[in-house]
């Protein structure tokens, strides 16, 4: 098989699985549901992954890759000297999902969340990057903001940084544990407004033109 269809068939199983594994469960899709999707006989779709495993390994890493490659210092800086505000550091958190194929890793973040407690390769992903990487994005982003001299330069990286990855990981916890609705908050606040009004706090407390008592 020629290298770029072997390629637009690997990116047609990712895709589907995404979809599948986010809609159905991880456990519950089985390779042969997956095909159908796909459009292929289920032995087929060995001949690109070995397993279901793999599959999910490979979702993983695609999110990891791209997360890396987006988030990068130039790009926040570039967000943030434009719109040094809350607002601003929320543009960044999206530097993350590629605009082209935002959907997709929509979708494996939704199978993170689901799957975090029950699967060990998922579980091991989000100890071991999900929510380091959620840390190192934050100080980069705190790190340029002392740079651009919108925050005092005693504002600690670590601190804030911990506090949004424990946000985060509580948000996804309650979000496997099926509290609330689909979109489940804490005191009526989603996600997205759990982070601004951190960020809020931040700007508020550690904000350049703030004096310390």
């Amino acid at each position: 098989m020629p290298r770029s269809s072997e390629r637009n068939s690997k990116l047609r199983i990712l895709t589907c699985a995404a979809e599948l594994f986010a809609e159905k469960g991880f456990t519950e899709t089985s390779v042969r549901d997956l095909a159908a999707a796909v459009g292929m006989k289920g032995a087929s779709i060995y001949n690109h992954f070995p397993s279901k495993n793999a599959i999910l390994t490979h979702m993983l890493e695609d999110y990891s890759t791209h997360n890396t490659s987006n988030f990068e210092v130039k790009n926040i800086v570039a967000i943030l000297r434009e719109n040094p505000t809350t607002e601003g550091v929320m543009a960044c958190f999206q530097l993350t999902f590629p605009p082209d194929r935002k959907e997709y890793y929509l979708k494996i973040l939704c199978v993170l969340l689901q799957e975090q407690l029950r699967n060990p390769i998922v579980r091991k992903y989000m100890s071991e990057q999900f929510i380091l990487r959620t840390e190192r994005n934050t100080k980069a982003i705190i790190d340029t903001l002392k740079g651009l001299g919108v925050i005092r330069q005693d504002t600690d990286p670590d601190y804030w940084a911990k506090i949004t990855s424990s946000l985060l990981y509580s948000f996804s916890l309650r979000f496997m544990l099926g509290i609330g609705d689909n979109a489940p908050a804490f005191h009526g606040m989603s996600m997205e407004g759990m982070l601004k009004s951190t960020f809020d706090l931040m700007f508020e407390h550690c904000g350049a033109a703030t004096v310390e008592a």
